[in-house]
């Protein structure tokens, strides 16, 4: 049972996890960083310097501002914006990144949406595979309205969403995945125009440890991004080897990003004793329990964790936690929330 002290040291260490992902975001948005992304990750900048690449950035990423679910944008608010969609069952849904950049092809320059995603969970309860197609999926259709009117779809433009994941399993780690749409001839031989239909492309970026390699965009993430490693070591060896002066802002979220993760890795810690603790002392006490224990105190005790629960859930509720982060800590699925919300008026 999860008591209400278990509870709020939950909602603690989700409120440092959020915190954390605040952190990581500000420093994937510097535009230096993102140029060394879309180099590293994105095939139509893969041949560009980083200067040649930083005129293509149109305009200044911000987080925190537009709707994955939104039907229709702010012209303005598609480039470089992080943005909160609210779900009944899933609370606040961010594009993490979200920017707009120009290819260097001169007078066949076009515009490409791109979404960057910094994730912790490797499985949250899906694939993120799967989410990643939803997120490429809204950035096609959010454009009508934008970037086209009514049926002028040859407007359309190729959107991106590279998926920068923190803690892959081992198997995974420094890897670099791209899932994207080929042509392929069922009957005969036609060819279409790679234009019209290479409009989606998603890219998983496993991390692993900061010294594991050497020189590209996995290693340039695994230093920057790293909770462990010393912000000064971080700034040496941006300077060093890729270039990238480490302004006062950055080291700032450096420093920031170090703090939480070692107070997150401490309390886990303490937290995975207390567990251990706590399951010896309840073993002991079920071994030296009597079997005549009566059946309707049984009941009242369970009656009274359950109560204790779904007050710590509605509790939750009312402070805005998502739906899906409720669901982890208390073990009720996102449907019995659902109803427990509705029934005390709270959805």
């Amino acid at each position: 049972m999860k008591t209400s002290t278990t509870v709020a040291q939950d909602l603690g260490t989700w409120q440092e996890e959020q915190a954390l992902d605040a952190a990581c975001c500000r420093l994937l948005a510097n535009k230096v960083i993102l140029a060394h992304v879309l180099q590293g990750c994105v095939p139509e900048y893969s041949r560009c310097s980083i200067p040649e690449l930083l005129p293509c950035l149109e305009s200044t990423p911000e987080i925190c501002s537009v709707p994955v679910d939104q039907d229709v944008l702010d012209p303005g608010r598609i480039r470089g914006e992080n943005t909160a969609d609210k779900s009944i069952t899933e609370g606040n849904v961010n594009f993490d990144i979200l920017l707009s950049a120009r290819t260097p092809n001169g007078r066949e320059s076009r515009q490409i949406f791109i979404n960057v995603e910094s994730q912790n969970d490797w499985n949250p309860g899906y694939s993120l595979l799967k989410r990643a197609f939803y997120y490429c999926g809204r950035l096609l259709s959010r454009q009508k309205g934008i970037v086209f009117q009514n049926s002028d779809y040859q407007k359309l433009q190729k959107v991106y969403s590279l998926w920068i994941c923190l803690d892959p399993p081992k198997s995974k780690q420094n890897t670099l995945t791209s899932f994207h749409m080929m042509e392929e001839n069922l009957v005969g031989n036609a060819k279409y125009d790679k234009m019209n239909y290479d409009m989606v492309s998603m890219m998983m970026i496993c991390l692993g440890q900061p010294d594991s390699r050497q020189e590209d965009i996995i290693h340039l993430l695994s230093v920057l991004l790293s909770t462990e490693m010393d912000p000064d070591v971080k700034k040496d060896i941006l300077e060093r080897e890729y270039n990238i002066p480490m302004t006062v802002e950055m080291k700032k979220e450096a420093e920031t990003m170090c703090g939480i993760g070692h107070a997150i890795a401490r309390k886990n810690l303490e937290k995975g004793m207390e567990q251990g603790l706590v399951k010896g002392l309840e073993k002991g006490r079920l071994e030296g329990k009597q079997e005549g224990r009566l059946e309707g105190r049984l009941e009242g005790r369970q009656e009274g964790r359950q109560e204790e629960k779904e007050s710590n859930i509605l509790a939750m509720l009312k402070e805005k936690i998502p739906m899906e982060t409720i669901s982890r800590i208390t073990h009720y699925s996102p449907d019995q929330i659902q109803k427990l919300g509705k029934l005390h008026g709270l959805l």
